[in-house]
């Protein structure tokens, strides 16, 4: 199913249904006074990021590709909660030379290539796959889905934008992590994975907060987390929760941090009692562009969630430690 319909409108709302294909090029996009938005202008207009990231007590890590027209960028960080050392790389190319971007979030691959490392994330059935390689860092890790149901969402931006997204949290990994002249095998570690896919034509200045975590419940089960507040919520929130696998939706959640301290703990609470945690930072990776047209504030903090979800069900599930991401992020696009 693609996510334009024939007749040049997005299909809105909570997907159940895959989206095979996010065909932006079939979309009827207007600007504010309704006139037909075309040529560079329009390629320019269009944005893309795809996020793969791994949590375990003694490793977290994030890779990102993210291409915004004017230029691509692309990421990656390696971060050992207990001893607070990490390593990080950052890589950038002007008009997005190097970048593709597939436009099919059930498959497909996206790359980045530029000078001093290169990125890969591919699609292959119900999993992912992250190869990274950046000035002696190297990441060759497998995100399987299992019977995972994904959220997938798709709302409105500004007065004739829409974003896409394609969320999931609580993988299985695989792999390896190289770096310092270390091998870890990310399976010793029971760690678990994190994967967004998002595209559309975003606000021409965005700004949102992003929390997820992903970890192990005192009696075994697996849950994962994607809660955001500020790109996605139209009508609809991407708002969730994963247990073993199964897809418990919630509503619109409210971050309460202090803007100048983001190290210290945050609180995030949903309006229908179902989220209620608190996110201790214990480090962070900050990313800044601010090239008059472009401009990008990014800081992605992580660190440790305790605090308790209820189900659908009504089951209420205690958290405590669980590592996680927490992120600030302001952009012009």
């Amino acid at each position: 199913m693609d996510l334009i319909s024939p007749d040049g409108t997005p299909q809105y709302g909570l997907l159940d249904e895959p989206i095979e294909r996010v065909n932006h090029r079939d979309y009827d996009l207007l600007d504010s006074f309704g006139r037909p938005v075309r040529g560079l202008r329009r390629h320019l207009a269009f944005n893309q990021f795809e996020f793969l990231g791994g949590l375990s007590d003694e490793l977290i890590f994030g890779v990102v590709i993210a291409d915004i027209g004017y230029v691509s960028t692309a990421f990656l960080y390696l971060f050992e909660p207990q001893t607070g050392a990490m390593c990080s790389r950052s890589l950038r190319t002007p008009l997005s030379i190097g970048t593709t971007m597939a436009d099919t979030p059930e498959r497909g691959t996206s790359s980045f290539i530029g000078i001093g490392g290169r990125v890969e994330m591919s699609a292959i059935g119900n999993a992912r796959r992250l190869k990274a390689a950046a000035r002696g860092v190297k990441l060759d890790v497998t995100f399987s889905e299992g019977a995972m149901t994904p959220q997938r969402i798709c709302t409105r931006a500004g007065p004739s934008g829409w974003v896409y997204a394609r969320k999931t949290a609580g993988h299985h990994i695989t792999g390896s992590a190289e770096w310092g002249g270390r091998t870890v095998d990310l399976s010793t570690l029971h760690a678990l994975g994190h994967h967004d896919w998002s595209a559309g034509y975003m606000r021409r200045e965005t700004f949102w907060n992003w929390g997820c975590l992903a970890g192990r419940l005192a009696d075994g089960r697996v849950i994962g987390m994607n809660i955001s507040c500020g790109v996605n919520e139209t009508s609809f929130t991407e708002n969730c929760f994963w247990l073993d696998g199964a897809l418990h939706r919630i509503g619109p959640v409210h971050f309460d941090y202090a803007r100048r301290k983001l190290e210290q703990p945050w609180r995030m609470t949903d309006n229908g009692g179902q989220l209620d945690l608190t996110f201790t930072p214990i480090g962070r990776h900050v990313e800044r562009i601010n090239a008059v047209i472009v401009a990008s504030n990014f800081t992605q903090m992580f660190g440790r969630y305790d605090g308790s979800f209820t189900t659908n069900e009504g089951e209420v599930l205690r958290v405590s430690g669980l590592p996680g991401y927490a992120e600030w992020h302001f952009a012009r696009w």
